[in-house]
């Protein structure tokens, strides 16, 4: 019984990452909240699947949550929404942002993600993956040790 229960909390832990993902969407030029320190107060979080297809990207679905910090001329800005493309963090490494700089004082940092609900805040923390590997290490105590 309890093998099973943690099979099934692994699956959907999995599974709903793997569908379907919620990113908090703003612009600090639009709500200074949106910038960090993050501010969700007055933020809404966004399903999605309910985005429309880009027209430049036909057929790509959003999978994942992004954070783009951006500073032009001196100013910071800060972008949160969906993300059609790229990989969580750098190789899978959610923790780490890819960082470009540029002529004229520009600098950008790109995050990605893709391990829970809102993760495009300030910090990452791997929610599904962290339930994931609990379960296996529970199921591996019962099944193994228990036994």
């Amino acid at each position: 019984m309890t093998r099973n229960i943690l099979i099934l909390c692994f699956t959907f832990g999995c599974l709903s990452s793997a569908f379907a993902i919620k990113c908090w969407d703003c612009r600090s030029d639009a709500d200074p909240k949106c910038a960090d320190p993050f501010d969700n107060s007055t933020v809404p979080i966004t399903d999605c699947r309910t985005l429309g297809d880009l027209d430049h990207l036909p057929g790509v679905r959003p999978t994942m949550c992004r954070k783009i910090r951006q500073k032009v001329n001196g100013e910071w800005r800060y972008f949160r929404s969906c993300a059609y493309m790229g990989e969580p963090g750098i190789q899978g490494d959610e923790r780490f942002c890819l960082m470009r700089t540029g002529t004229y004082n520009i600098f950008m940092e790109y995050c990605t993600c893709n391990s829970k609900d809102g993760c495009n805040t300030a910090g990452s923390l791997k929610g599904n993956i962290v339930l994931g590997m609990l379960a296996t290490c529970l199921w591996s105590y019962v099944h193994f040790i228990h036994h």
